[in-house]
């Protein structure tokens, strides 16, 4: 937001005329940091040219997925609901990843239905589970599996999602194992070796670790697969100062790790492409007085 005459704009709107027009409390987006977000991204990784998959619990709002969608951006989903809002919005379901541990049996049934791209599997009881919905239907249904590669973020421990102890994601032998018997089923085809360290990284080191924990599962497994799905977790800056993820330095780590395997990137990014492009317009209902301060009440609670 910027001032202008005394007047506070949020992307060219005047903010009296947006509280007028819609009420308040009000969410607003700008579109044009959206697409600066987007088109950031694309510049950065175009040697690498990966599926950038939005990842839709970042923000959810259809009206944001169907600016995401003209960009040609798939998505990343974890649920029923955001399955569908993505379609709803016009994304090829030949770029959606089904992604999370979670996935029952009427969301995997639906994912089957619509073809999307990959169902990112996270366990053996998971991938049993897609292959019995899958016979029943008769058809063959890509996959992919997460692998846990043991590493540490260095972010907040409740958003690190790649190390050994945390739910997401198989080990090292469970991989193997898993990878053997998808060689061998008739209705999974194994497609895609899939990743998520965590979220809000602004280290390109993490990344590099990752990648060298993945060259040797590679290096130890006679299989070629399609996608190598990197996950998200690009972090973004909330204060100024703050430092910035390197999307160079990690561009030349995939560069590099691509040398030696001729798959397809993808990025399961969120927070990186919406994080910095909204905006919440209140009003001030009352001042309520104290002794020791005055409390500022608004209509977007507290």
């Amino acid at each position: 937001m910027i001032y202008k005459k005394n007047k506070l704009e949020f992307d060219g709107f005047k903010i009296n005329y947006l509280a007028k027009k819609f009420n308040t409390p009000l969410y607003c987006y700008s579109s044009k940091k959206i697409s600066k977000n987007i088109l950031n991204l694309q510049k950065n990784f175009k040697k690498i040219n990966p599926l950038i998959c939005y990842a839709v619990k970042a923000n959810s709002n259809i009206n944001i997925l169907k600016e995401i969608k003209k960009f040609n951006l798939g998505a990343d989903v974890v649920s029923l609901g955001e399955l569908m809002k993505a379609i709803k919005a016009g994304i090829n379901p030949k770029k959606i990843v089904f992604s999370g541990v979670g996935k029952t049996s009427e969301e995997i049934e639906y994912a089957i239905n619509k073809k999307i791209l990959l169902i990112n599997a996270e366990s053996e009881s998971e991938i049993k589970q897609i292959e019995k919905i899958a016979k029943l239907k008769n058809r063959k249904v890509q996959v992919g599996i997460r692998l846990n590669p043991n590493t540490d973020a260095k972010t907040l421990s409740q958003i690190s999602t790649g190390k050994k102890e945390n739910k997401f994601g198989v080990n090292d032998k469970t991989f193997f194992q898993l990878v053997n018997y998808c060689k061998n089923s008739k209705i999974i085809d194994l497609k895609c070796l899939s990743v998520h360290i965590g979220s809000q990284i602004q280290d390109h080191k993490p990344y590099e670790k990752m990648l060298k924990s993945i060259t040797k599962i590679l290096n130890k497994i006679n299989y070629k697969f399609e996608f190598i799905d990197l996950g998200g977790g690009m972090g973004i800056t909330y204060k100024s100062g703050e430092k910035k993820l390197n999307y160079k330095r990690y561009h030349l780590a995939i560069k590099k790790f691509l040398n030696n395997f001729n798959s397809k990137i993808i990025f399961e990014p969120g927070r990186s492409i919406i994080g910095n492009t909204g905006t919440l317009i209140s009003q001030i209902t009352y001042i309520k007085k104290s002794e020791q301060k005055n409390f500022i009440i608004l209509d977007a609670a507290m």
